[in-house]
């Protein structure tokens, strides 16, 4: 099972490190601070829906889909603290590169 998220978090980092770096930011500095924001984000994303399903909370798309929401909005701020301005770009960044690694979440670990 710790191999599963394992994996999801390697997934998480080439996908989002590809996605950002295909959107023009390839610093070495800006890659690396999207890599060490998604390795605080993705771990407290998948330890949040283990939390859920103990519960006993069935975890369906919608569950994940709002949590994906937060941690959009978690690592725009991330973005916006460590580089300051532009903050509409890093919104939309932050948009983009996680909805490129949740469909392929999907594709991966659901289909």
């Amino acid at each position: 099972m710790l191999g599963r998220y394992i994996l999801a978090l390697l997934l998480t980092l080439a996908i989002e490190g590809g996605v950002a770096w295909l959107l023009g930011l390839r610093t070495c500095q800006f890659l690396l601070a999207v890599a060490m924001i998604n390795l605080i984000t993705n771990p407290v994303l998948n330890l949040l829906l283990l939390v859920l399903a103990y519960l006993g909370m069935e975890v369906t798309l919608l569950p994940v889909v709002l949590l994906e929401v937060l941690v959009v909005l978690a690592e725009w701020q991330l973005l916006v603290y460590v580089f300051g301005d532009p903050k509409g770009r890093f919104f939309v960044l932050s948009l983009l590169v996680n909805a490129a690694s949740f469909l392929a979440g999907i594709l991966f670990f659901w289909i």
